[in-house]
């Protein structure tokens, strides 16, 4: 699965269609990175082997094997296998809300699916097999993965979902609250800031701009940025500059220097060395390596 990330930093999903909007991936976690990253589907994952750690911005979680979680839509958040290098296999379930509610004024909409899309306080829900609820709801989704290896199954997919999604409000009713409201605070800011840091990573930033951008002190833009996402502005400001490189590596034939200068470095030796240092290789012999593994530019 390639992951593709817009220049808002929500994720483009490979694969979702107005005609079917549901996807399944089947990804490991050791070969394939998801970086910091929000998008309007809900996602329900189940951890197929091995371990992995789930990061938000307000809280991490680690989950094995035959464990999963809910993740609501327009959360930030990145994924990775709990060890670096070892296995970690996941079937991550995505779909738009319009999958199960048909169109936005339906009672399936606003009876169902509304109240949980609009709870500003609910990032995620764990399923450990606690209790029977849980325990059947970790057996449909993967009934549901099961169901993709076979040709004309969307209805049966639907029916899958609508009952997990069922049991997770029977989950949410007894749920004890998962955010409080300091903590959705904290996260309109550092998506308002990181959107800032996207739309402009080519300029010259100050740590005075960003700050701004969310109408907050430079202290509290440090301080939001370390609770967050556990990075300074400038740590995040470079590895999205290295990302949007990688991309233009992998997919161009434009020269190294330019992309350098389009992404924001002020010259090809510090971004050569930034690259290094952060991928272990130049970025001409990543460029060489990844088109000859990919047969060339997509």
């Amino acid at each position: 699965m390639k992951i593709r990330i817009r220049e808002n930093q929500s994720e483009e999903i490979e694969g979702l269609s107005t005609e079917y909007p549901y996807i399944c991936h089947h990804v490991n976690l050791a070969d394939t990175r998801i970086p910091w990253h929000w998008h309007e589907e809900v996602e329900f994952v189940f951890v197929v082997s091995g371990a992995m750690t789930l990061t938000t911005s307000n809280q991490t979680c680690s989950f094995h094997k035959g464990e999963g979680f809910f993740i609501n839509a327009n959360v930030l958040c990145t994924m990775n296998a709990r060890e670096e290098g070892q296995t970690a296999v996941i079937d991550s379930h995505l779909f738009h809300p319009v999958f199960l509610g048909g169109h936005f004024k339906s009672i399936f909409f606003t009876r169902y699916l509304e109240p949980v899309l609009q709870n500003r306080y609910l990032e995620l829900l764990e399923f450990r097999e606690a209790g029977p609820r849980q325990k059947k709801l970790l057996e449909l989704l993967r009934r549901a993965a099961l169901l993709q290896k076979h040709e004309n199954t969307e209805f049966q997919t639907r029916n899958v979902f609508s009952d997990i999604w069922l049991l997770l409000l029977e989950e949410l009713r007894e749920a004890k609250p998962l955010l409080d409201s300091s903590k959705s605070v904290n996260r309109d800011r550092i998506q308002t800031m990181l959107a800032f840091i996207q739309q402009n990573y080519r300029e010259k930033l100050s740590l005075e701009d960003i700050a701004r951008s969310a109408c907050v002190s430079k202290s509290e833009c440090l301080r939001c940025f370390r609770t967050s996402i556990q990075r300074t502005p400038f740590e995040y400001l470079l590895d999205y500059r290295l990302e949007c490189a990688e991309r233009l590596l992998r997919t161009t034939d434009t020269p190294v220097l330019d992309i350098a200068l389009k992404c924001g470095f002020s010259n090809g030796a510090y971004f050569g060395k930034m690259f290094k240092e952060a991928r272990g290789i130049p970025p001409g012999l990543y460029r060489k390596v990844h088109q000859k593994k990919n047969g060339g530019i997509p």
